[in-house]
C-alpha cells in the first residue's frame, strides 16, 4: 500500500497532516510519500486529480481524503483501503 500526502509550503494545516500521517505510516509499516505542489510530480498529480484543496491523501493513487485527519480517521482510511483490496 502506498500513501501519498499532497502538501504545500504555504499550507498552514499541511504540517499537522504530515505529522499525523508520518505517525500512522510508522505504526502500520506503510510507505508514505509527501509530495509538494511546487514539485513537477505534485503539479501533475494535482492537475490529474483536479485538486483545489490540500492537504490531500491518496492511497494507491486514488484520492481518499482532503484536509487534516485525526489519527483515528487516518487509520480508518487505511482499514477501508485494506478491506477493498481483500474483495
Amino acid at each position: 500500500m502506498q500513501v501519498t500526502l499532497m502538501v504545500s509550503d504555504w499550507c498552514a494545516s499541511c504540517d499537522q497532516a504530515e505529522k499525523v500521517w508520518r505517525e500512522v505510516a510508522a505504526e502500520r509499516g506503510i510507505d508514505l510519500a509527501v509530495v509538494g505542489l511546487a514539485q513537477p510530480e505534485g503539479r501533475a498529480l494535482a492537475a490529474r486529480l483536479k485538486l483545489k484543496t490540500i492537504p490531500a491523501v491518496l492511497v494507491d493513487g486514488s484520492l481518499k481524503a482532503i484536509g487534516v485527519q485525526t489519527r483515528q480517521q487516518a487509520l480508518e482510511i487505511l482499514d477501508a483501503a485494506d478491506a477493498s483490496m481483500d474483495l
